[in-house]
């Protein structure tokens, strides 16, 4: 069976080049490069407080191609709401995205922004959830 190399599309034989990619197909796919040594470095871009904000946040990065994943899923499908961080859901995005995520954030909801770390807070917090500064009222 003949195999696209650039996206590894799966053919019958009888074709010759890639429908999607234009590329000549060949019998078989070169094993995929993965860096050994090569360590993804992630962020910390915003703590959402349940289920609908960190998916709202996520599909709104994924939306300006930015990857993210989320951290504390277990807490937060088992406890539906958050006290003092319990079930708060950590964003993370690679950390050389990290500026651009906190600006689509920001920016996506008018946000201020914490006077001592500079990461976007809402309007209603009266402390920072990312270094702990308290906010005058």
């Amino acid at each position: 069976m003949p195999f696209c190399p650039k996206c590894r599309y799966k053919y019958v034989n009888g074709i010759l080049k890639c429908s999607d990619c234009g590329v000549d197909l060949v019998s078989a796919l070169p094993p995929l490069e993965t860096p050994q040594d090569a360590e993804i470095e992630l962020t910390e871009v915003w703590r959402a407080q349940g289920e609908v904000e960190a998916q709202l946040i996520r599909s709104l990065l994924e939306s300006n191609d930015i990857e993210s994943v989320l951290s504390g899923e277990a807490l937060r499908l088992t406890h539906g709401f958050t006290v003092d961080g319990l079930a708060e859901v950590r964003i993370l995005v690679r950390r050389e995205d990290a500026k651009r995520a906190e600006e689509v954030i920001a920016a996506a909801g008018g946000m201020p922004k914490c006077p001592k770390c500079g990461k976007s807070v809402r309007e209603e917090d009266t402390v920072c959830r990312f270094c702990g500064e308290q906010f005058e009222e």
